[in-house]
């Protein structure tokens, strides 16, 4: 089942953070950007995956993905501590990463609480807003599949 992650957070404002913020969208293409795509191109579960920063105000990591949501959450948790620690210290509301690190719970309740529902209705998950799919049900496998054919 295809799923939207809308990870929208609230980014501290105090001089030390921002300078946090300007320094990872410095570094961005240059390594944490590679970390991400090494990390879900070997998921072979995320269609598409971006990180935006609205106005130094707020922090997006917005994806469409396969499978179920909680493992999904645990696989950023397991694969990229680093990335997430980097982005959730910057973050307006959310638990110091020392606790998030030591609960896969409580980073995929976080994770959740961030997450925001699109606007309709998903047919197939009364939860989820709307998500067009011009695949409509096809996973990433599928459509590696189909496409070496």
């Amino acid at each position: 089942m295809l799923h939207a992650l809308n990870m929208t957070m609230p980014l501290k404002q105090d001089a030390q953070s921002q300078q946090k913020l300007e320094a990872l969208k410095a570094n961005f293409a240059n390594g944490i950007q590679q970390a991400i795509a090494e990390a879900l191109a070997g998921s072979e579960i995320v269609h598409f995956a971006r990180v935006l920063v609205i106005g130094n105000k707020y922090i997006q990591v917005l994806t469409e993905f396969d499978g179920d949501k909680h493992e999904y959450a645990v696989f950023f948790f397991r694969q990229l501590p680093a990335v997430f620690k980097a982005i959730f210290e910057l973050v307006e509301g959310a638990p110091s990463w020392d606790k998030l690190e030591a609960s896969e719970d409580l980073f995929v309740e976080t994770a959740g609480k961030f997450n925001l529902r699109a606007l309709g209705t998903k047919y197939d998950d009364p939860d989820a807003g709307w998500l067009f799919s011009a695949f409509g049900t096809k996973t990433v496998k599928d459509i590696k599949e189909a496409l070496a054919k």
